[in-house]
């Protein structure tokens, strides 16, 4: 695949998320929040500009660059499972995308854990019992879309295809979460479970705890129906849905709507007490880039699926 990870698009994000911006200030983090890497082994991945040069934490998310897997799901594919009508990639490709993955951010596949993302808001505490789970080993557990962990050197692995990745750190108390907030989790408030259970399980102040949103879809990629936009207008307010909501050109024709699950998940942490200058957004569109990173939209469907790994290290 003749693509470079140095050849990303990025998001004008002064201009698409600029009311937001003026409501809560922060504009650097806003932009050139992506960092792009090449591994040793010429594995490339990104990586969150909040979590860089923190010294415990280890955060790498995955391109479809610098795997194995052939055919629809070229080449860093982590997804074991069917994709839509489409049969699964082998388990040995994916297996061996996992270790390359693992040795880029110097942790074994038996130490990662993988969510079991079907839509849901339901968050599941991860520790060394589950160790190896979603990748060689068997999960004891169904319908989980976000993970949280005080255990060092247990890296949580969650997927992406377009959907939103929230990811959170309190440093303070140990704590990392990771969460996939597609419409339904968004609209459902993923990252609010998450916050409460972090603070109800280990003691988190909302006031420590740092949040990255995305990479995933941009507004401008993401056209909803009116049902779907009609469930973001009952529980957002008026002033909300305009950050969130535009109609599309022809909507008195189609009925069609812009959504922005970015800014939509940036205002579920404001609401759960973040703070704005410890929220960070990605100005990196999935399906902007869809040669470089998998994009169910701008496939249609025919994609695999990329990863987001966090752990906390001891140094």
């Amino acid at each position: 695949m003749p693509y470079s990870i140095f050849n990303l698009k990025r998001l004008n994000t002064k201009e698409l998320y600029h009311k937001l911006i003026e409501k809560y200030g922060n504009e650097d983090n806003f932009t050139d929040t992506i960092i792009t890497n090449v591994s040793a082994d010429n594995v490339p991945y990104l990586t969150f500009k909040p979590f860089v040069n923190n010294p415990y934490i280890r955060q790498a998310f995955s391109t479809r660059l610098g795997g194995v897997s052939r055919g629809m799901y070229e080449s860093m594919n982590l997804t074991f499972n069917p994709v839509g009508q489409y049969s699964a990639d082998s388990y040995e490709n994916v297996l061996a995308n996992f270790k390359l993955m693992a040795d880029t951010i110097d942790i074994p596949v038996e130490n990662m854990v993988y969510t079991k993302q079907t839509h849901t808001t339901n968050i599941k505490i991860v520790d060394n019992s589950n160790k190896g789970m979603g990748i060689i080993k068997e999960r004891n557990y169904d319908n989980i879309d976000g993970i949280i962990t005080n255990t060092n050197n247990l890296c949580l692995v969650s997927s992406f295809a377009d959907c939103i990745p929230v990811t959170l750190v309190d440093a303070k108390k140990g704590v990392i979460a990771a969460l996939h907030s597609g419409w339904k989790g968004t609209v459902g408030n993923i990252s609010q479970n998450g916050i409460e259970c972090m603070k109800e399980s280990f003691g988190c102040n909302e006031a420590d705890i740092i949040a990255f949103v995305g990479p995933g879809i941009c507004k401008n990629c993401y056209q909803v129906s009116e049902d779907v936009a009609i469930e973001f207008m009952k529980v957002y307010s008026a002033e909300e849905t305009e950050l969130i909501l535009t109609p599309d050109d022809d909507n008195k024709y189609t009925g069609k709507y812009h959504l922005d699950l970015i800014a939509a998940n940036y205002i579920n942490l404001i609401n759960a007490g973040l703070l704005p200058h410890n929220i960070y957004v990605a100005d990196v569109c999935t399906s902007c880039n869809k040669e470089l990173l998998f994009s169910h939209r701008a496939s249609g469907g025919r994609r695999g699926i990329m990863c987001n790994f966090i752990y906390m290290r001891l140094i």
